[in-house]
């Protein structure tokens, strides 16, 4: 085999450990994940950003980007149908990228407030792709060279899936630009946290799903830079108080987020770098 295939089947294996690494991570503002499977990532990604959610109090805020102007055109959200059978490998079958499921029989139930893709790398593609599940009507509409019924199952065309063979691409890239691409008006930060959800976790689950969300926004961070860093170590930082403070509560027995110095230690947290590989 050349040695392209097999850097690109590490790339992909690499890419399905992050799959089970980061997805079942929770406590993000704007999108959760659902793991189906080593290959498949479920994300419900919010439409719009909504300032009080039931995990978040009236005071938060932030500052929100350009709104997105949707639907968009086929042709420049989908990949073409052409461009799906030169990439499948398969286009003397006239078979091109679809998801392992039609999007018809998505059995997860879709809400108004967000809309589910679906992050999947299959080992027949050798590349991870992004397919639409609910909302179809709400991000594009047919264009001219494109019929409705092929658009459900046609892969999204992605700046972070196109470079993916060449560049250092992860799987929070895709995330990011999912947000990006769905979420309007657009977050300054794709990775913003909900703070009040860990603060109404207790014991060992806060310990465990702050710690998970430290872990993600580390290697985020480790990975490259980003316009968001500096708002993504702010929230390292106030969540890396919850967590020493859900630690200390565990240890002491003084009941939750009881902590003397427990933001000392944050500090010297999130100024340390991880150990793990990114």
């Amino acid at each position: 085999m050349a040695k392209p295939e097999w850097d690109n089947k590490a790339k992909l294996n690499s890419f399905l450990n992050d799959i089970v690494r980061v997805g079942s991570v929770k406590g993000f503002k704007y999108f959760r994940m659902y793991m189906r499977g080593r290959e498949e990532l479920v994300c419900w990604v919010m439409n719009t950003p909504k300032s009080i959610t039931p995990m978040m109090s009236p005071t938060s805020s932030f500052n929100l980007g350009e709104s997105i102007r949707l639907p968009r055109n086929a042709e420049s959200l989908l990949l073409s149908s052409r461009t799906q059978k030169r990439l499948s490998g398969f286009g003397y079958m006239d078979v091109g990228l679809p998801p392992a499921s039609p999007s018809h029989t998505e059995i997860l139930l879709p809400d108004e407030e967000s809309t589910i893709f679906l992050v999947a790398g299959y080992a027949r593609y050798a590349c991870p792709y992004v397919w639409v599940r609910s909302n179809h009507e709400r991000l594009t509409k047919p264009g001219q060279s494109s019929s409705p019924g092929n658009l459900k199952d046609s892969p999204l065309k992605m700046k972070s899936t196109e470079q993916w063979v060449n560049y250092a691409i992860r799987l929070w890239d895709i995330l990011a630009e999912l947000v990006r691409m769905n979420t309007s008006p657009t977050p300054p930060n794709p990775f913003s946290i909900d703070i009040n959800y860990f603060k109404s976790l207790d014991g060992l689950e806060a310990v465990l799903a702050s710690a998970a969300m430290i872990h993600f926004l580390q290697r985020v961070v480790d990975s490259g830079s980003h316009t968001y860093d500096a708002q993504i170590v702010e929230d390292l930082t106030d969540l890396t108080i919850v967590h020493f403070s859900a630690v200390y509560a565990i240890r002491h027995r003084t009941g939750p987020y009881a902590a003397p110095g427990a933001a000392s230690g944050a500090r010297a947290v999130t100024q340390a770098s991880s150990d793990d590989d990114v």
